[in-house]
């Protein structure tokens, strides 16, 4: 259905409810706007009717907010119920800009832009039409030009972010030339009104100011800048007050203003007494009795924090910094309810503040606040461009956040690195694949029931975290006076986590949600999760064991030796290894491919696993979440073997299989499909130009025999020719098949993960992006016999993107892929020994590894470099 068509629906319904509530208020508005679309020489009967009954509407019903202020205007005036005319479309134009700047405030970029090109539209509609036409529209023009001034300016000020990139996405002189833009609409505007005999305008008044702090942020302070600033707060300061119960929008204009005021005073240079004063106004601000709306609670909160931190560098009183935590705490939590863009910078900033002065901790968990929001705030962004900065920001300082974290002696700065990890890597994962955070094309698209089931899901986080809010609270009052309260860093916990689980409430977005910490003990119910990452200062992993870990948090494990600079190394050394031939030394190293790969896997146990499996006590297997370059190394087949008898090696593989897993959440979805094996289809392309006409590049036949002999009985086995693959017939294959195993040849785009895929003969291929856009997928499992199918992208730091994830995401639960090139003699005996276990009843990851551990043992497959690429990823 249209959401037109939709919109008149509902518009319909609404209209038969006698008496509405605020939600249906709110219902109606929403579809009154979408009904009046740009272009449109006429409104529709029921966005008419919907205007009709806004006018009959008790005053108390609509919001407080500059935006209905202009709409109770507008419909009051009937100036979208003119007649058909270049007035009508001036008016329709105005007023959806006004709407969709207003939209934009939740950090939507492509409503900004939408009102942009709205009020030029609007602009350009005036320049076109004749006297009269002018006439009735005059009184309005000059804040069209005010108002695509702050657009403007609101759009320079986000991209200007982006220019600290090494790689920015808009080039600098397009990012001054908005500013440009929008000095030009000013003075436009100015000539206007004062042409239309119009004096003091307040909205002139705050747009300028905006403006002159915008132009002069990032300069030093000097005559210049300071003279044009105390220009702009004298024009502010001249804006009359408006009391409350104002109905003209003039008590809003006066409220918007406040804040503005504020940034000027708290402007580059600005003196003791002007921050003082710009705490007076914000406090003043904060305590208006008819203050309803959230969005300019949060930003005023940010304002009053910045302007404190400003004021306990300036004067040396310590006195200011915990009243601006404080601040930055109140802006985060109503930002979560109202704009998530200003809870988002409210955490930043805070942890930027702490960050500069040295407070290490402090700063980490301000990050892991911002990474909690981040799942939601991606989900309400639409452009790629506006989420540059934020993905940035998470992928640089979210392993430093986490280590913090996961050595501090406090369970909930424990549990906060998890969710940190968890949070942000779901959103670079989602981003990195092209795809709303949470969303899931194939088998685990939108069910009938996921509405409800969702529903269900946040009332019941909503009972459960208020319930244990109201816990604390009895215990806070309960204490005896002059002790120290040991749950405050809990409440604030809480207080964070049901703000954010409002927000997912009204954005629609459950599905885009993290997994709690309660919900991830309960996924590490199966396995241990073991969350891992690195840094330029070390390294820390953080293990869920289960149950037990509910209260006590995860068990933490420092891994100081592991740093970036050595997880480079390591990959370098494997890297040298694929390249030299059997025997031959590498030139760099001095060492044989073998020899390094036994090198790389007896550093991993040593700075890595061993610690790791000291917590994991050896449980039958576990699942690894590693992070970016860390992925690809052979975690799981970490173990000693630096003595030359074979007997002697150990390989921590053989007591615990390990899997891997982007995130948490990544099991949620896997683990949907439970089902038993019963059918099994065998890709094995014909040799592409590339790789050399012939022989095939493996032992297809042994490989194949080697499947067929430990197929049990009840599972069909189709093979696919060579002759016949093609993108078309794996898809389909995908639909109908329970296990699909391809073998042939790979080829990983580190750079661009979404290129990656899998060679079907000729020029022929099936990308990343091919598989994302499968539908109705039945397969649960896919094994890869293909070299390399098993790394991710390095674009970030904590990459996560790669063949395995996007099967995953396209809804199969399980993958078996390489992390480097697999050799023809040697994955024959492998995948025998393997498809024995697994179809005989093992879980995948054990079957993988029990099949590695015994063509060791047997003496078949010796080396790690010819066995441990194989990996295990999902549920």
């Amino acid at each position: 259905m249209a959401s037109e068509d939709y919109a008149v629906l509902r518009a319909r319904a609404l209209l038969a409810v006698s008496r509405w509530t605020q939600q249906d208020y709110a219902d109606a508005v929403r579809a009154h706007d979408e009904l009046e679309e740009p272009g449109k020489e006429m409104s529709t009967v029921e966005a008419h009717e919907l205007r009709k009954r806004f006018r009959t509407l008790p005053e108390s019903m609509p919001g407080t907010g500059v935006v209905d202020g202009a709409r109770r205007a507008m419909f009051a005036g009937g100036h979208l119920d003119r007649p058909s005319g270049p007035a009508r479309r001036m008016y329709s134009l105005a007023y959806l800009a006004l709407v969709r700047f207003d939209q934009a405030l939740t950090g939507n970029r492509q409503c900004l832009d939408a009102a942009i090109s709205l009020w030029r539209s609007c602009l350009e509609a005036w320049e076109a039409a004749g006297e009269a036409e002018r006439s009735a529209f005059g009184t309005e023009i000059h804040s069209v030009d005010f108002s695509l001034a702050a657009a403007l300016g609101t759009r320079y000020k986000l991209n200007r972010e982006f220019l600290v990139h090494p790689d920015p996405p808009v080039r600098p002189d397009t990012v001054r030339a908005d500013l440009e833009a929008a000095f030009r609409a000013v003075e436009r505007g100015t000539a206007r009104l004062q042409s239309h005999g119009g004096g003091s305008n307040p909205q002139l008044q705050a747009v300028k100011a905006h403006l002159v702090s915008l132009k002069y942020a990032d300069m030093p302070a000097g005559p210049a800048s300071r003279s044009e600033m105390c220009a702009a707060i004298a024009e502010l300061d001249e804006i009359p007050y408006a009391p409350p119960g104002d109905t003209t929008g003039a008590r809003s204009t006066w409220l918007g203003t406040r804040i503005l005021l504020a940034h000027a005073l708290s402007g580059p240079g600005a003196r003791i007494s002007d921050l003082r004063r710009a705490e007076e106004v914000l406090l003043g601000f904060l305590d208006a009795p008819d203050l309803t709306e959230e969005s300019l609670i949060a930003a005023a909160q940010l304002s009053l924090a910045t302007a404190r931190m400003l004021l306990a560098d300036s004067t040396g009183d310590e006195r200011y910094r915990p009243l601006a935590q404080d601040a930055f705490e109140h802006s985060y939590l109503t930002g979560a309810r109202s704009n998530l863009r200003t809870a988002w910078d409210a955490a930043t900033q805070q942890a930027g503040w702490a960050r500069r002065d040295g407070h290490r901790l402090e700063a980490a968990r301000a990050y892991a606040a911002a990474f909690r929001v981040l799942p939601v705030l991606t989900h309400t962004q639409i452009t790629r461009a506006d989420k540059e900065s934020a993905l940035a920001m998470a992928a640089d300082v979210l392993p430093m956040c986490a280590r913090e974290l996961a050595n501090s002696s406090a369970v909930e700065d424990r549990i906060e690195a998890v969710l940190a990890l968890e949070g942000a890597r779901g959103v670079l994962l989602a981003e990195g694949l092209g795809l709303r955070a949470g969303s899931v094309a194939g088998r685990t698209a939108p069910r009938p029931s996921s509405a409800v089931e969702g529903g269900a899901r946040t009332a019941q986080a909503i009972a459960d975290l208020t319930r244990e809010l109201d816990g604390l609270r009895r215990q806070e009052l309960a204490r005896p006076p002059g002790t120290e309260w040991k749950g405050a860093a809990r409440m604030a916990a809480c207080q964070r986590q049901l703000a954010l689980v409002h927000a997912r409430s009204r954005d629609g977005s459950d599905e885009a949600a993290s997994p709690d910490w309660q919900e991830i003990v309960t996924l590490a119910g199966d396995a241990p999760l073991v969350y891992l990452t690195v840094s330029r200062d070390g390294g820390a992993a953080l293990v869920v064991t289960g149950e037990e870990c509910r209260r006590t948090g995860p068990v933490p494990v420092d891994l100081p030796a592991l740093t970036v600079d050595v997880v480079k190394r390591l990959l370098d050394r494997l890297h040298e290894a694929e390249v030299l031939q059997d025997r031959q030394k590498s030139p760099k190293y001095g060492r044989t491919r073998g020899q390094l790969a036994r090198d790389v896997v007896n550093d991993l146990w040593a700075q890595v696993m061993q610690p790791i499996a000291n917590v994991l006590a050896d449980c039958e297997r576990a699942v690894l979440l590693p992070g970016g370059l860390l992925g690809m190394l052979p975690l799981h087949a970490a173990g000693t073997c630096a003595s030359k008898r074979v007997d002697k090696w150990r390989f921590l593989l053989e007591t615990t299989a390990l899997s891997y897993a982007p995130h948490a959440a990544a099991l949620r979805s896997a683990a949907h499909s439970r089902q038993a094996i019963t059918r099994l289809t065998f890709v094995h392309p014909a040799p592409t130009p590339a790789h050399g006409a012939s022989p095939p590049p493996l032992n297809v036949a042994a490989e194949l025999s080697g499947v067929k002999s430990a197929r049990p009985t009840g599972v069909t086995m189709t093979e696919i020719e060579p002759e016949e693959v093609s993108r078309a017939r794996l898809l389909d294959a995908l639909r109908t098949t329970d296990v699909l195993h391809f073998t042939g040849h790979g080829d990983v785009n580190s750079s661009n993960p979404l290129g990656s895929g899998l060679h079907l003969g000729g020029d022929a291929r099936l990308k990343v992006r091919d598989l994302l856009a499968a539908h109705e997928v039945r397969a649960m499992f896919a094994v890869l016999s293909a070299c390399g199918t098993a790394v991710t992208g390095d674009a970030l730091p904590d990459e996560v993107v790669g063949l395995p994830a996007a099967l995953i995401q396209a809804g199969l639960r399980g993958i078996v892929a390489t992390q480097w090139m697999c050799f023809d003699d040697f994955t024959a005996p492998l995948m025998t020994e393997f498809y024995r276990c697994w179809l005989g009843g093992a879980h995948p990851s054990v079957a993988l590894a029990r099949a590695q551990a015994t063509v060791l043992r047997q003496g078949l497959l010796v080396n790690p470099f010819a066995w441990a690429t194989f990996a295990y990823t999902g549920a």
